[in-house]
């Protein structure tokens, strides 16, 4: 369920088109939160304390695992009709799918025999159609970056030998993965990029510390964070063939950071920015025209008040179309909250709008052809009975 306050937009704004803010009446109590919206916002996977949701705009919140506390990805497929995140498995956690069906399917683990923790085991992000998986889980020599296809099965994603690696979101057309991957010797982390049939790039350079936190679902963008100058580590904006662009932060400060967590096709980013050691984070949203923006002040430019109490520390996602923002909260006493802001036509993102956006295919579940019998037999009921694949057409 959502709990609605002042929808209302600039005088300028027609019908179904206004900015709007509401409250996520999330089920129950949590002390973090992750959200991944799908491309038009209506659909979003959710980790509440680790526990998975699926949520929809018509019904709200619906329970699908208990999870576990330790884990920290979700990922929405773009055609709402998938996701995945890690179920608690045993020994740990295990990276799953489920499906808007309501089946799922365990991706297991790699194979090997590892006495390996897999407590941090997750699935992170998964393509539009749900054929195409991204993570982190345990081999015998790290925590590994992994991908996923009902074919292939689970497989690490190649990078510098024996270091921790993640995979953390995928393009559309499930081609390009980003994450990060450590430095061999000097154990930080790297943005790194994956494409299909490629090896690893680490797209800002060799000794760049950061992260790649998302990308664009047709692939043109890459987000996260990265000390690229300065006192602090910054949020950045990079597309092939141009340098990475800074987003600086919101506050005076020099040791201000930001972290951009999500792009949409048009080039809206939406992240984070504050003193990390004497302040509090506040949401921000960032275009390549109208650079970064608090996301309150937006709001508030528009009509939009946000609740009395309400700071919005963080935002976490933006839906593929731009329309859609989801993020965490806290109120005056310090608890937790989330919730979702509809932008509607309030930002111009310039230049980087003309890039082509992606557009969802035809919902096309995937065939009994694509899956091999050890994969059929990973389809577990949840709660409704196997997984039933339509005939070809």
């Amino acid at each position: 369920m959502l709990a609605a306050f002042l929808l209302l937009g600039g005088s300028g704004d027609a019908a179904g088109e206004q900015v709007s803010f509401e409250m996520l009446d999330n089920p129950g109590t949590s002390q973090w939160a992750d959200f991944s919206l799908s491309r038009d916002g209506k659909s979003m996977g959710c980790l509440l304390g680790g526990a998975v949701y699926w949520w929809t705009a018509e019904e709200g919140f619906r329970f699908l695992d208990p999870g576990i506390a330790t884990q920290g990805g979700v990922g929405m497929a773009a055609d709402g009709g998938s996701l995945i995140a890690a179920k608690a498995g045993h020994g740990g956690a295990l990276p799953a799918i489920w499906y808007r069906d309501g089946s799922s399917v365990d991706l297991g683990v790699m194979p090997g025999n590892c006495e390996m923790d897999h407590l941090t085991d997750g699935g992170f992000d998964i393509n539009a159609d749900g054929t195409v998986a991204v993570g982190q889980t345990a081999s015998c020599a790290a925590e590994v970056a992994f991908t996923w296809s009902p074919r292939g099965g689970l497989q690490d994603l190649p990078g510098p030998g024996k270091v921790d690696s993640r995979g953390v979101a995928v393009s559309a057309d499930g081609r390009t993965i980003v994450g990060f991957c450590e430095h061999p010797d000097k154990e930080f982390r790297q943005p790194a990029l994956w494409r299909h049939g490629e090896g690893l790039v680490l797209f800002l350079g060799p000794n760049k510390a950061g992260e790649a936190m998302n990308v664009s679902l047709n692939g043109k963008f890459v987000v996260g964070q990265a000390y690229l100058g300065g006192l602090s580590h910054q949020a950045y904006f990079w597309t092939e063939g141009t340098e990475p662009v800074s987003m600086g932060h919101l506050g005076g400060r020099a040791t201000d950071t930001s972290m951009a967590h999500a792009v949409s096709d048009d080039g809206k980013v939406v992240g984070c920015s504050g003193d990390p050691l004497w302040g509090e984070q506040e949401a921000f949203i960032w275009t390549g025209r109208g650079g970064m923006l608090s996301l309150s002040n937006h709001l508030a430019d528009h009509g939009v008040e946000v609740p009395k109490g309400i700071i919005l520390t963080n935002a976490l996602d933006i839906s593929g179309d731009g329309s859609t923002v989801v993020g965490v909260c806290r109120d005056k006493d310090w608890n937790k909250c989330y919730w979702l802001v509809h932008l509607g036509d309030s930002l111009d993102p310039g230049p980087m709008a003309e890039t082509k956006t992606w557009e969802p295919d035809p919902l096309n579940p995937m065939l009994p052809d694509s899956l091999d019998t050890f994969q059929a037999d990973m389809l577990n009921p949840f709660p409704f009975g196997k997984r039933r694949y339509m005939p070809a057409p």
